[in-house]
Parts: structure tokens; sequence; C-alpha cells
């Protein structure tokens, strides 16, 4: 086990790496001029034009200001925003935020996602079933933003039960909404993949052999066809976690929320490269890492998958 870690580990350098320079070269080659952004309608002066590029490193070569990008981030020196600002600071401000609304996403899906396709797996044909089928193509059908304004309305504006906005600390109880409306779409694919995995295992030998054995109705779902159901699951939900994290813009635009949606959108407007490729190489770290837990999950879900 401890081999597999390290040997996954060494495979995502390279992928760090060719993500990391994609990046940057992307937001290279933004349209715009940072330096002139930075100063809005007013002009600067050449000595001071050529002094913020300077400090920027803008006067350099794509491939240095790379590797200087490289360098500081391995140093977890994340440069400093044309504002002034350190980027760590705002990594520190914006992700605890989103990444716990993410979870909470997360969790809503998995639970909700889990329970109810497990119980229109194993009523397949069903009403329930059907309902819940009609039910996951309409939510996979609206798009988000059209579900968020319509939840903030009805719980926040007209029964008020939730608040509207989410403030600064960002508390369980304003971002509950939030986390509902960014896991509905996700919530919609868990429920038909579960329900669709758990239907396939229900015919097959492993859970009639359990059944002619004498086991009982709940071991045989519970021990048997559920767990052999989670391993698609399981996968979606890794993967769905950096993309909630990365996806969240919409949501956090919605319900005014100060995490990495909303600043990584404004540094784009703002044409800033430090904090935009260092958001995004965050979410890049995150999602590796996602994959690797959902990977190690695998043998805890199929003994028959042991790491070598």
């Amino acid at each position: 086990m401890a081999w597999y870690v390290v040997r996954r580990l060494l495979q995502m350098i390279p992928v760090f790496l060719g993500a990391t320079l994609l990046i940057y070269a992307m937001v290279f080659l933004i349209p715009g001029d940072p330096i002139e952004a930075l100063a809005g309608e007013k002009p600067l002066t050449p000595a001071v034009e050529a002094q913020l590029r300077a400090r920027y490193h803008l006067d350099e070569p794509f491939i240095t200001q790379y590797l200087l990008y490289l360098k500081g981030i391995l140093t977890f020196d994340f440069g400093t925003a044309y504002s002034g600002r350190p980027v760590r600071e705002e990594l520190a401000r914006a992700f605890p935020i989103t990444i716990k609304l993410a979870f909470m996403a997360v969790f809503v899906e998995g639970v909700f996602g889990i329970g109810f396709g497990l119980i229109a797996g194993l009523r397949k044909g069903k009403l329930f079933d059907s309902t819940m089928l009609v039910a996951s193509l309409v939510i996979i059908a609206v798009p988000v933003f059209v579900v968020g304004y319509v939840a903030q309305f009805l719980f926040g504006v007209k029964w008020g039960i939730v608040p509207t906005t989410v403030s600064a600390k960002a508390s369980f109880t304003e971002l509950l909404l939030p986390a509902f409306v960014l896991g509905s779409l996700s919530f919609a694919y868990v429920l038909r993949l579960t329900r669709n995995s758990v239907a396939e295992n229900m015919s097959a030998d492993y859970v009639r052999t359990a059944t002619a054995k004498g086991l009982s109705r709940r071991r045989v779902v519970t021990v048997h066809i559920l767990r052999n159901s989670m391993i698609p699951v399981v996968t979606f939900l890794g993967a769905d976690l950096g993309a909630l994290i990365g996806g969240a813009i919409v949501t956090e635009g919605i319900f005014n929320i100060p995490g990495v949606g909303g600043t990584l959108y404004q540094a784009i407007q703002r044409v800033e490269p430090p904090t935009v490729v260092s958001f995004v190489t965050v979410l890049v770290v995150i999602f590796l890492l996602a994959n690797l837990i959902v990977d190690l999950l695998y043998a805890a879900l199929d003994p028959r998958i042991r790491y070598a």
C-alpha cells in the first residue's frame, strides 16, 4: 500500500507540471494588458510602468515567468496580486469557504443520491423507481442558475427559512441552501448511477448465493449489493469534489459567497495571472489528491482489489 501511494504521488508530478504549464500559458494569452488594467483610466508614466513590469516579471520571456512562478509555488510563495495584496491571503480567505461548501454539497448528493438510488434499484420498475428517474431527468435538464434563483426566492425571500445571501463568516446555516443548489445536478447523477449499479448487482451470482445460504435481506443488501455498487459511485464523488470546488462560480455569485468562484472571476476580469494561476493550481492539487483517496478506497470497498 505504501509503495502504491508513493508511485501514485510520483505519477502526479508530470501531471502537475503539465497542468500548471498549460494553465499559465492560457492565462498568459488572455487578451489585455494587466498593467493597463491596473492603472485604470489614468495612464502611467513610462518609468512607473517599467517598474511595475519588472516587479511582476512581465518584461521576462514566457518560460522565464513560468519557471519563476513554479519556483514560488514549490516554496509556497504564491506571489503578490496587482492590488498589492499577497495571493496567499486571498487563498486563505476564499478556499476554506468554498471547500466547506463543496463538502456540504458532496454530503448532500452522497447521502440523498445513494439513499434514493438504493431504494429505486431495489424496487426497479415500480412507482418509486419511475418517479426518481423522472425527477432526476428534470433536475438534469434545469440549469443550476435557475435552481439557485428559484430556491433563493422560495426559501429565502418568500418563506424566510434560510438567509438569501451568505456573510463573510459563511456559517453552516447560511451555506445549507447553496450546498443543496450546488449538489443538485450531481445528486441526480449519483441517484441514477446508484440505481443502475444496484439493479445490476441484484441479479449477480454472489447475491443469489448469499440469499441461498439463508442470509438476512438486510445483510445481503448492505454487505453484498450496496458495497459492490459503491465503486462507480465513489469514483464519481471523488472526481466531483474537485469539480464542485472549481465550478461553484455560479452558485457563489447567486448567494454572494466570498469564495473561490467569486475571487477567481474577479481576477480574470482584472487580468491578474498570479491570482488566477495560483487558485487554479491549488484546484489541480485538490483534484489529484481526491482521485488518490478514491483509488485507496477501492480496496476497502472491493476485497478483490489489492495494491502490490
